[in-house]
């Protein structure tokens, strides 16, 4: 997601599914086979690139400062207390902007707030608010318009999907959320350019959540006077302002001469909607920055492109996941879980199906996130073991009826849902049915907790381990969306959140996700991969594990 961001589930798993059409597998009515004569075949297939390294001739695209992209059509309007997934986070975070950010080393930077002060029980922080800070029409920011948008963030007509995962700790935020408070007592103004936030404990990452967009600040008087219509032209105090927003065409990010922070080096971003094949425009001179195709990346990686000086590779710290309902038959047998765990071959489909696009996640912390510990380990594939747990489990012989969800529709079910649909088969002798949810629908669903066992993807919002075993697997948190729930991990990760001793706080994160593996609450998949490509004329680009507003570090120069 980014920068605080919700995973985005629906971006994340299209996108594996995509990349599977662009493979060897894409799309059959059969479940594919991961054989080594696959893997063969497929490479074999791929090696259609000139054989001689070069760089594309892109003198044309290079001579206006402008950068053309592509981007994803927005799941909601773009509303900072309303957004939870990745797609639609990248043009809020270069829109709006709160008290502090994320800088490109991923460390927490003063944004809208000059300075802070943290009392010394952690519970109170004291904002200053900078004396130069605008609106995009050049209306100065002030304390109260902080006051209002996290009032307005908890307002329950308001309906934010984020708020409470990620500002509940405020003092009073949750009374107003449940509607038992017309305020919220923990905001105070002290004047203009002075806010003060109490916190109900002293959790150790708070500046790092107010860097996601339900704690960004809007125009009070904007919305004031245009309740309705207001998001179609955002008064906000980002480094860029939304210029244009044809649905299924285009957005257009126009350069904010009044940013607090230096205008942007870009004149505008133009992210294009359309679809079709982002490296055929690429080639074609046509956009700046490109996803390589699966079926190329050997040719990428080998140095055979033409285009391979312009090859860039960037872990994010993002993971695809099965999560289970563990309060629904079978999965409340935690023998199934783990049956389930072992009979899949996530290393043969990475290889086969995706050309080692992915990395095979063996844990739930990315090796990007501070705090990752290489000894964590999730199930290995063993079928004979699997095989075994089935047999012992309480549901042996009696099996339910077993229905996976995935955000989508059912032509997008290829990739590796089908193949561990052969693999639960083979190896278990389970029939599990795939179900194609639409993404509202299913989001829904997810809050009412109604699916059996779904797939699922998650990006850091912030680099810090409770952004993961928090968010989605403490048992009052509103992320937590099949139910998952052991006491001792909600003790463990209780202690983490307060602990400021860096060295105990990651022990405490380390003994939580193991209990959380072993249980089987989830299946880990992949942690992802950006292949890409970006022109020459692009500097700056920077490659980021995590969403972080970078626009405005880039600039276009024709070589």
């Amino acid at each position: 997601m980014k920068l605080l961001f919700r995973s985005s589930l629906f971006t994340f798993l299209s996108f594996l599914s995509a990349v599977v059409l662009l493979g060897a597998c894409g799309g059959g009515s059969s479940p594919p086979k991961v054989t080594p004569e696959a893997t063969q075949s497929a490479t074999q297939s791929s090696a259609d690139e000139s054989d001689l390294p070069g760089s594309s001739s892109s003198s044309a695209i290079c001579r206006d400062n402008v950068l053309l992209t592509y981007g994803g059509e927005p799941a909601t309007v773009l509303d900072p207390i309303l957004v939870s997934d990745i797609g639609t986070a990248e043009y809020i975070i270069e829109i709006f902007s709160g008290l502090v950010t994320l800088g490109l080393d991923l460390t927490v930077e003063p944004d809208l707030a000059a300075s802070w002060k943290v009392s010394d029980d952690g519970l109170t922080y004291t904002f200053t608010l900078r004396d130069n800070a605008v609106f995009h029409n050049g209306r100065r920011v002030t304390a109260e318009d902080f006051k209002y948008s996290i009032e307005r963030a908890a307002d329950p007509s308001n309906a934010s999907p984020t708020v409470l995962l990620y500002l509940s700790e405020i003092v009073g935020v949750k009374e107003k959320f449940r509607g038992l408070a017309d305020s919220v007592r923990g905001v105070v103004v002290i004047d203009d350019l002075t806010i003060q936030i109490s916190l109900t404990e002293p959790i150790t990452h708070f500046l790092q959540v107010l860097t996601y967009p339900v704690a960004f600040v809007v125009d009070k008087e904007q919305l004031t006077r245009d309740p309705v219509n207001w998001t179609r032209n955002p008064n906000g105090t980002g480094p860029f302002r939304l210029r244009t927003f044809n649905p299924l065409e285009e957005i257009v990010l126009a350069r904010n001469d009044r940013y607090h922070l230096d205008p942007p080096k870009l004149e505008a971003v133009v992210f294009n909607l359309s679809g079709g094949s982002l490296s055929t425009r690429y080639e074609n001179d046509e956009i700046h920055v490109a996803l390589v195709p699966t079926l190329e990346l050997d040719s990428y990686r080998e140095g055979k492109s033409r285009y391979a000086n312009e090859y860039r590779v960037a872990k994010e710290m993002s993971l695809s996941y099965i999560a289970f309902n563990v309060n629904t038959p079978p999965f409340d047998d935690p023998l199934v879980r783990q049956a389930l765990a072992l009979a899949v071959d996530r290393n043969a489909i990475n290889e086969v199906l995706y050309y080692n696009r992915f990395r095979v996640a063996d844990g739930i912390l990315p090796p990007e996130m501070p705090g990752y510990n290489e000894e964590i380990s999730s199930y290995p594939y063993d079928p004979q073991r699997a095989a075994d747990l089935i047999a012992k489990s309480k549901y042996a012989g009696n099996m339910p009826r077993i229905t996976l969800n995935f955000p989508g529709s059912a032509a997008s079910a290829g990739g590796f849902l089908e193949v561990f649909q052969q693999q639960w088969s083979e190896n278990l002798g389970l029939d599990v049915e795939l179900e194609a949810v639409e993404w509202s629908t299913f989001l829904r669903e997810l809050r009412r907790k109604t699916f059996q066992v779904a797939s699922l993807g998650w990006i850091a919002d912030y680099p810090d381990p409770e952004n993961f075993l928090h968010k989605l697997f403490a048992s009052g948190s509103t992320q937590n969306e099949l139910g998952y729930s052991n006491k001792k991990v909600d003790e463990l990760l209780g202690e983490a959140r307060v602990e400021r001793d860096n060295t105990r706080r990651n022990n405490l994160f380390w003994q939580a996700e193991q209990i959380i593996l072993d249980d089987a609450a989830v299946i880990p998949i992949f942690w992802s991969v950006q292949h890409l490509l970006v022109k020459p004329c692009v500097q700056n680009w920077p490659d980021l594990s995590i969403g972080v507003p970078k626009y405005r570090y880039i600039t276009i120069k024709d070589q």
